[in-house]
């Protein structure tokens, strides 16, 4: 690429890393964020829920946690797309006190994880026991803007009534 007088951008480091998330290879893509470092080539979200996907989908969430908690330093302000990634896969691990504060931080902005996601969460919460967190989770997802359909909010609750 560069041979040809093209240099890499953002959207190019980008591309190479969904491969490498895609592969399974998170900690190249992790080390190929710091090469975008070295050339002045500033990470974006796109790049750091990438990063924190593929950390996740090879099994190692607590480097995704780490990565996640680093970006604020980095200026990095999480957005849904992020905590959608992170709520998503902290619910597969089963860290559902981490995934609640999660989800209760980005409702209050009106970010809201998908249904599927959302439904994780509350049948985790609901079998440890943390039933007035799930109705929380409930109580907030009542308020979202364009609000959820009535068959979801249904599902909602059915999930907290299972045994």
């Amino acid at each position: 690429m560069v041979l040809n007088g093209c240099f890499p951008n953002l959207a190019t480091f980008n591309v190479r890393i969904q491969f490498l998330v895609n592969k399974g290879r998170a900690w190249d893509a992790n080390k190929l964020i710091g090469f975008m470092h070295r050339l002045d080539i500033i990470p974006d979200e796109v790049t750091y829920n990438l990063l924190i996907k593929g950390f996740c989908r090879a099994g190692y969430v607590d480097m995704a946690k780490r990565v996640y908690s680093h970006l604020n330093d980095r200026g990095i302000e999480p957005n849904i797309k992020i905590y959608q990634t992170m709520i998503h896969y902290l619910c597969r691990a089963g860290d559902f006190d981490l995934a609640y504060t999660m989800t209760k931080n980005s409702m209050e902005k009106n970010w809201f994880p998908s249904i599927d996601t959302i439904l994780k969460l509350l049948e985790g919460l609901r079998k440890n026991g943390k039933i007035d967190k799930a109705r929380l989770i409930i109580t907030l997802a009542q308020k979202r803007i364009p609000p959820f359909s009535a068959h979801q909010m249904r599902t909602m609750q059915l999930m907290l009534s299972r045994r």
